[in-house]
């Protein structure tokens, strides 16, 4: 397979970035049974904690992805993994739920600077036949990390305490910020044959990209689809180790390596899979992107249901194990089709844009479950809890809803494909 005249290297490292970031994001949920108990706070007050960490990114989204149309890639990814063990550290001193909020919301505003970067330097590095599959292993990295991370918090917390597990997610992503800041930067357009590199800078710069980007009908489409259906799902990832602890006899360690070993075996299938599926079908269909993350994602969303009702937890695995992989299956696709859809003077504005609104239905997805939650009161060991497994079966119709935004967005693919290469009279 030809990656194109920087090889492997560039998506290694891009790769190994998302999944730090994301064992950071998978930490909490491991513990948060643990962290609980100690600062004693509600399921509300939780789902705070995860639409917190969510909603402080969305603010940074759009001047990162301005950020990223304009200056070193690498450099600012550099940056922000230098100072990101410092700050996830501060988690481990935490004495009252407030405190913790707070680092949580500085940790996701730091977290979300690198993520439009990284999206647009591999559209960048790696041509279109590939592209995909490329995006399949950086997309399968955040599922990953948040297994390794759910996992790894459940096994510190039970050993040495839930303080120690945030203790040590930040020394490697100290390491690899000296790597990325020797990687080399690619001309942006330059895998697709179109080399730009000077764009206007300022407010006005910002706001004008902004307006172009959200113009393209297929961007609305991936815009509202993702937001739907990744925001959701990222409330469900949020509260999946609790769902085992309180719906099945596992305890709150063997919860949280449960909830790893699914998210980890689901996630690797789907998205290195989907990666390739997409890279073979490309063209033979008008926008098989977003027919295969459709498809996939009605598919999944149906699949996984069953396993949220009152079944043992043997019947639970053979049905998420699946309806995971077909989940994520089609998100490495939908990087592909921004790519192809958006100029490549503007694809930072369109992966910040597209993760701004994932952002906020992600912000506010752990809380909806949490409040669903609470109005399903169940008595856990003499305690009363809410009940997850009811709060996910309302949660699911939701993604199917953004499956079929998806692809009803397809109609208007070749259009929109035709435009993009028109990219520097669209941004003229």
């Amino acid at each position: 397979m030809n990656w194109g005249n920087h090889g492997r290297r560039p998506i290694r490292l891009l790769t190994y970035v998302a999944l730090i970031d994301a064992i950071d994001r998978g930490i909490l949920p491991g513990v948060l049974t643990e962290v609980q108990d100690d600062l004693g706070f509600s399921d509300t007050q939780a789902g705070v904690l995860g639409s917190v960490f969510v909603f402080s990114g969305l603010l940074v989204t759009l001047p990162a992805g301005y950020m990223s149309d304009r200056f070193s890639r690498t450099r600012i990814i550099a940056v922000v993994l230098a100072s990101w063990g410092a700050i996830s550290a501060l988690n481990a001193t935490v004495r009252s739920y407030w405190q913790f909020l707070a680092v949580r919301a500085t940790l996701g505003a730091g977290e979300a600077i690198d993520n439009p970067a990284s999206q647009s330097l591999i559209a960048d590095y790696y041509p279109a036949d590939v592209r995909s599959r490329a995006y399949g292993y950086q997309r399968a990295a955040p599922l990953v990390g948040m297994a390794i991370g759910t996992g790894l918090g459940g096994l510190v917390a039970a050993l040495l305490g839930w303080r120690w597990a945030f203790l040590l997610v930040g020394v490697p992503g100290s390491l690899l910020a000296v790597a990325m800041w020797r990687l080399p930067e690619p001309n942006r357009g330059e895998s697709d044959g179109a080399e730009i590199d000077e764009r206007p800078r300022g407010f006005r710069a910002l706001a004008r990209d902004v307006r172009l980007t959200t113009s393209i009908p297929t961007m609305r489409a991936l815009m509202v689809g993702l937001s739907i259906a990744t925001g959701s799902l990222a409330g469900v990832a949020f509260w999946a180790p609790a769902f085992y602890e309180r719906h099945t006899s596992l305890g709150s360690g063997s919860s949280a390596g449960l909830t790893a070993g699914l998210i980890l075996v689901g996630a690797l299938i789907g998205t290195i899979a989907g990666g390739r599926v997409a890279d073979r079908i490309r063209t033979q269909y008008d926008g098989a992107p977003m027919l295969l993350a459709g498809v996939s994602l009605l598919a999944g969303s149906v699949l996984i249901m069953p396993s949220f009702l009152p079944v043992p937890v043997w019947a639970r695995i053979p049905l998420q194990i699946p309806a995971i992989a077909l989940i994520v299956c089609g998100l490495p696709a939908l990087s592909t089709m921004i790519t192809e859809v958006v100029p490549a003077t503007m694809r930072g504005t369109a992966f910040s844009i597209t993760g701004f609104f994932s952002a906020v239905a992600g912000a506010v997805s752990p809380l909806i479950i949490g409040i669903i939650a609470d109005r399903f009161p169940i008595t856990i060991a003499g305690e009363e809890k809410g009940h997850l497994g009811n709060a996910f079966l309302c949660v699911m119709p939701i993604v199917m809803v953004g499956a079929l935004v998806v692809l009803r967005g397809r109609r208007h693919v070749v259009a929109d494909t035709a435009n993009a290469r028109l990219g520097p009279r669209i941004t003229a």
